[in-house]
């Protein structure tokens, strides 16, 4: 059964660097599994997603053997989480969560007894750890999964401590747009708003007391590294549709002759 290198490169303390599968595509992920990316994100929330498609978007990048497959979920509700781990998933990114409870839901669904109440079945959640031994997936799921929270609410940032404080939160993830809309910024990813650099600051400093990695989504590759220099572990690097549609106009200019 394969490790999750994600959850191994965060207790070293080192950069994991991610994308997001913003597109509904299995050619999309086939494409972007194949990059070198540490980790690909398939994201529920903001696609016109559905449960079959997420499933076959997540075999395909855990098949190609490079990047970890994550799933971002629309809603912290039970069904999501079974869909997704049982597809193969190696971790789920709860969004919105606001609430100590809310946290304690979001572990309590993705781990299996004792430690939650997640459900044994499905006959892929172990292919995506590129094993058919379900006995060994059910004893190692608990310990390779990892459970990834939004802090993007003004809410969220109130109760960050009591979030980070929850055993078995692995990660806890900034959404940029979000959080600056909450605070009454326009969104942006990179803002150097004050409010938003010191809503940063306390979330990166509740993650430190309580042993919690943090991360971020970025809009280019030069914003992500300076994330990685502020200490942001988990960093997404660009969207599928962001990569897209700046090589294709980059591309166009240069054809035009344009600068």
């Amino acid at each position: 059964m394969r490790k999750n290198h994600v959850k191994e490169q965060i207790k070293q303390g080192k950069s994991s660097l991610g994308a997001w599968l913003s597109l509904p595509s299995t050619a999309s992920a086939r494409v972007m599994a194949r990059l070198g990316f540490d980790w690909l994100l398939v994201d529920m929330e903001h696609s016109a997603q559905n449960p079959t498609l997420m499933a076959d978007m997540v075999g395909i990048v855990a098949d190609a053997g490079i990047s970890a497959p994550f799933v971002r979920i629309p809603y912290n509700s039970i069904e999501w989480f079974k869909w997704a781990l049982d597809a193969g998933a190696w971790g789920i990114l709860v969004p919105m969560v606001n609430t100590r409870e809310e946290a304690l839901r979001a572990v309590d669904s993705a781990k299996y007894p004792p430690v939650g109440n997640r459900s044994i079945g499905g006959a892929f959640a172990s292919y995506g750890f590129g094993t058919t031994n379900r006995p060994e997936y059910n004893r190692s799921a608990n310990d390779e999964i990892l459970v990834m929270v939004q802090i993007e609410s003004a809410p969220g940032l109130q109760n960050v401590d009591g979030i980070l404080s929850v055993p078995g939160v692995d990660i806890a993830f900034v959404g940029p747009n979000d959080l600056h809309a909450q605070l009454g910024l326009p969104p942006s990813y990179e803002g150097v708003e004050p409010e938003f650099v010191d809503a940063l600051a306390r979330i990166k400093a509740s993650a430190r007391e309580h042993d919690v990695a943090t991360g971020i989504m970025c809009g280019d590759g030069a914003a992500a590294a300076e994330r990685v220099r502020q200490g942001f572990q988990m960093v997404c690097v660009v969207t599928d549709i962001s990569i897209m549609g700046t090589a294709a106009t980059q591309n166009l200019r240069i054809a035009r002759g344009e600068k």
